[in-house]
């Protein structure tokens, strides 16, 4: 009994750890390109779960930077909510994009103008 409450608290004190650890990656606020020219290109069709991605130009000197697009991805045309279906076919834009640095860069809103 007296090697295990050592063991419990070292246990207990590593949990508290841990979780200090996972909020720290949680809370990366998420990056900003104002006034770029966008191209998204959807890969899922309709009726299906949003898949695709966003490739994005922040200057005309700057290197194209290719951002995903999922269900959680917030849309919004010319100042207001909509979904990816009523964009159609077009598939070049000019706006703005709030998206997520670590992992898998994901867009989390999508302004087009």
């Amino acid at each position: 009994m007296n090697r295990l409450i050592p063991f419990l608290l070292a246990l207990f004190v590593s949990g508290f750890a841990l979780h200090g650890v996972a909020e720290e990656v949680d809370e990366t606020p998420p990056k900003y390109i104002e006034s770029a020219t966008l191209i998204v290109s959807l890969t899922s069709k309709p009726g299906e779960p949003v898949k695709g991605y966003v490739l994005t130009t922040a200057c005309p000197t700057c290197a194209p930077q290719r951002l995903e697009v999922n269900d959680q991805t917030k849309v919004y045309l010319r100042g207001e909510a909509t979904d990816f279906a009523r964009l159609g076919l077009k598939i070049d834009w000019q706006g703005s994009v709030f998206y997520t640095p670590t992992g898998l860069p994901t867009v989390t809103e999508l302004f087009l103008n």
